[in-house]
């Protein structure tokens, strides 16, 4: 087993820059982005998680919680 400043070397002595083009989105498939996309909105309006999870405060984990709202994608909480 080699170290892996040694594997970062052999990689980087062969990796090279590839060149950009444009395409059609729908051919757009399996390829890498040569630049960001970024939006000019906020996309839902309204602060999300990026995961499904509970929300508690640790306070409270030693009593039977209760979950007072369930917000499916999409939708905005109340």
């Amino acid at each position: 087993m080699i170290k892996l400043a040694e594997a970062f070397e052999i990689m980087m002595s062969s990796a090279r820059r590839l060149d950009s083009e444009h395409i059609e989105i729908s051919s757009s498939s399996n390829r890498i982005l040569a630049e960001d996309v970024v939006s000019d909105i906020d996309m839902p309006p309204f602060d999300k998680s990026l995961r499904d999870g509970y929300a508690c405060r640790r306070s409270e984990l030693a009593n039977e919680l209760t979950i007072i709202e369930t917000i499916r994608a999409g939708y905005v909480p109340r």
